[in-house]
């Protein structure tokens, strides 16, 4: 009942923290924001390790079709891994925290991104792994690796890059959209259709906002 009324929590606890008074130079306040930047990028890199053995115990990786169509087979690696994606969306939750403390606003994407995800997560683990986990946390828990890497340290290595990261969000969600369409319209495919239509809405929802940022962000200074 919790991950179903999670859109719900999370609008409370924005309402929250915008009674928070802003902190942008609390020295402890950047450091525990860095702290929970490489926390999460390290366990996206776990996360992502243990979605791709079990997808290779499994035997999925062997065509698109058997990566977004079969079953995981009740498979305890993608099980557990799954879980613990399911609460990393929680955990983020903290970004609308940091970036509230930092002086900087809360988004539309921020705050539709974060408040829908956990939602759309559980439903695709409630029961079973949908069959496009690989697609849909696989290729979420790469590019956070190196998102939150660079939201650890922005003026770093990887500075330069931070167009490319927004892009890679874009093609994220492009990727996820099809593989989700694609399992819809196979009448063989391992599925929820619940689950399916969910994650076609919400995901179309986050490539608009984020092609969105992309132009506002950046063709609109000429980078």
């Amino acid at each position: 009942m919790f991950h179903l009324l999670s859109p719900i929590i999370y609008a409370f606890y924005v309402e929250k923290i915008k009674k928070i008074t802003p902190c942008p130079q609390n020295p402890l306040m950047r450091q525990l924001r860095k702290v929970h930047n490489l926390g999460l990028s390290v366990l996206s890199l776990l996360m992502f390790i243990g979605i791709l053995v079990a997808n290779f115990q499994t035997g999925k990786i062997n065509s698109i079709k058997t990566i977004i169509c079969k079953s995981y087979q009740g498979n305890i690696i993608i099980d557990y891994t799954t879980r613990v994606f399911l609460y990393s969306k929680y955990w983020e939750w903290l970004d609308t925290l940091f970036l509230h403390l930092s002086g900087r606003p809360i988004s539309q994407l921020q705050y539709t991104h974060h408040m829908s995800v956990p939602l759309v997560t559980y439903i695709n683990i409630n029961g079973f792994v949908s069959p496009y986990a690989l697609v849909l946390a696989g290729s979420n828990c790469f590019v956070h690796i190196i998102m939150y890497w660079y939201f650890a340290y922005p003026k770093g290595i990887l500075y330069p890059f931070r167009k490319m990261i927004t892009v890679s969000q874009i093609v994220q969600h492009i990727m996820c959209l099809l593989s989700i369409s694609y399992s819809y319209f196979q009448d063989d495919c391992y599925k929820t259709p619940y689950a399916v239509e969910v994650s076609i809405s919400a995901y179309l929802m986050y490539l608009i906002y984020f092609v969105i940022f992309y132009l506002k962000s950046y063709k609109k200074n000429g980078d």
